[in-house]
């Protein structure tokens, strides 16, 4: 009897014993999984509060980047202002400076016909440059007789070579101007009435 209690009693420590190590083992389990979970959820900690970090970030770069889009928007309307009263002075100076380039080119044609005539009145009025009157014809003798011709003749024949000689003496023929004189004369003639065609 005595070995049999032993082998009775032996059993339901055996079962305990196992019970006891499979629960210890399951505990073991399951705080592994617990202590899984938990770096899951330190890890989704970290992850959420990098996350709200950048979104914070980008919140905050969108604020700069709306402050920076308003006050391009805004520079923007100054400088389209600034332009078309740049292009107003820029319109006005060109014509002030067309308007004074023109004046500047009546002034030079002006001169320049001043002096022209200028020239050509004192080459014009040069001594022993005046054109010379034209010639007196002699008067037609009246008709005389044979007799009288021959007659006064020989007492005029001399008379009248003297008085073409002094004629020819007291009148000399007009000078003919050089050629230097009259290429000028000619010149100033044409630009005189190619600046009166441009001024008028």
């Amino acid at each position: 009897m005595g070995v049999i209690a032993v082998t009775t009693t032996a059993r339901p420590l055996d079962r305990r014993r196992d019970k006891a190590g499979a629960a210890g083992a399951a505990a073991t389990k399951a705080q592994a999984a617990v202590t899984d979970i938990d770096r899951q959820l330190e890890t989704i900690t970290s992850l959420a509060e990098q996350q709200e970090q950048a979104m914070r970030r980008a919140a905050e770069e969108t604020d700069r980047l709306k402050r920076s889009i308003k006050a391009a928007g805004k520079r923007r309307a100054e400088l389209v202002k600034e332009r078309k009263r740049a292009v107003a002075k820029a319109e006005l100076a060109r014509d002030r400076a067309k308007a004074a380039e023109a004046k500047y080119d009546k002034e030079v044609l002006a001169d320049l016909v001043r002096r022209e005539k200028e020239k050509d009145r004192a080459t014009a009025t040069a001594p022993g440059k005046e054109l010379e009157p034209a010639p007196e014809r002699a008067p037609v003798p009246a008709r005389r007789s044979p007799a009288k011709a021959a007659a006064g003749a020989e007492a005029d024949g001399a008379a009248p070579r003297r008085a073409g000689r002094r004629a020819a003496a007291a009148d000399p023929p007009p000078e003919r101007p050089d050629e230097g004189t009259q290429t000028s004369r000619r010149t100033a003639a044409r630009k005189t009435a190619k600046a009166a065609r441009i001024i008028r």
